[in-house]
């Protein structure tokens, strides 16, 4: 019988040996007790009759919990895997194995086995970049839980990103300042709703917000007004549902001319501390839809900006994807 041919495929280096990697993936406990996957709840389950024992998983898609079963078990060559067995996904596995690498290092390969009802099929055309980011998102949430997240080793990775925004620079200046400020405020407030979509702001995606102000505009975000923005973006998805507040402020950055580039930020913001997971995605697609920007600009602007965050850092060696 012929192997089974994955739908993608993705991989990322550990800096410990394999045993250690391999306890971590294993250890579920961690994950629901630490919860080192951001924006998403593990519960245990009770036995079933047969003795598996299930997760339910609760993640927040703009304003629908989606509520899922999985299972997480090793199989019998040792790789991880985890099997969506309830849900929009069910179906579903995603299968690791892991391998040793130079000077007592571990490459994790992950391989993706769409099931029946598909994967993220609510980002349409965007489910393949859905698959992509969570499976990244799901092998860095494991890197971070050895390593610890660093905000600092951010910003230089942060500018690089931007450097494509540039070309927005004169059409800045040539607004007069009433303009210019509206431009500016909701640019912000666009970039801290996306931030504030799943959880409140994490300090990467703070020092993201940081280094695009001092980038753009050459100036600092003083920490009481970024307080006050931060609360006001909280409280705006709270009030009016995430898909409406994504779909108001886009088409605000469309009617200002700046749509683009406010999609361009906002997923910069979104993927700096912890990757793009299907949730935000679903997001930004409301928000870049609403502003005018196709899901084809949408998914080259999210890949530019990985590859630009992903450069020159041996930490974060990862695939393309496959």
């Amino acid at each position: 019988m012929a192997a089974e041919v994955p739908d993608a495929t993705a991989w990322l280096d550990f800096e410990q040996p394999p045993g250690q990697v391999q306890t971590l993936f294993f250890d579920v406990d961690l994950a629901v007790r630490s919860k080192i996957h951001r924006g998403v709840r593990l519960q245990w389950l009770p036995r079933t009759p047969d003795g598996e024992r299930r997760l339910r998983r609760h993640m927040r898609v703009l304003d629908k919990m989606h509520v899922e079963e999985i299972v997480v078990e090793r199989a019998a060559d040792g790789s991880w895997v985890q099997r969506f067995v309830e849900g929009p996904n069910a179906g579903t596995r995603f299968m690791a194995t892991f391998e040793p690498a130079e000077a007592s290092m571990t490459r994790v390969r992950m391989e993706a086995f769409v099931g029946p009802k598909g994967f993220a099929q609510g980002l349409g055309k965007l489910s393949p970049l859905g698959l992509e980011k969570a499976m990244k998102r799901l092998l860095g949430e494991y890197k971070r839980a050895f390593q610890g997240y660093q905000p600092g080793r951010a910003r230089g990775a942060v500018l690089a990103a931007l450097s494509g925004a540039n070309r927005w620079a004169p059409a800045m200046r040539a607004l007069d300042d009433g303009h210019r400020r509206s431009v500016v405020a909701t640019l912000l407030e666009t970039a801290w709703s996306i931030a504030c979509i799943d959880d409140a702001p994490d300090e990467g995606e703070r020092d993201a917000m940081r280094a695009v102000v001092a980038a753009l505009w050459n100036t600092t975000i003083d920490p009481v007004a970024e307080e006050r923005m931060v609360g006001a973006a909280i409280e705006a998805v709270r009030k009016q549902g995430a898909a409406t507040r994504c779909a108001t402020l886009g088409a605000k950055l469309k009617m200002l001319g700046f749509g683009e580039l406010g999609v361009h930020i906002a997923a910069l913001v979104a993927e700096v501390s912890h990757g793009l997971d299907p949730s935000e995605l679903d997001a930004l697609r409301t928000l870049a839809s609403a502003a005018g920007v196709s899901d084809q600009t949408l998914h080259d602007l999210v890949r530019t900006t990985e590859e630009a965050l992903a450069g020159g850092d041996p930490l974060a060696r990862m695939s393309t994807f496959v």
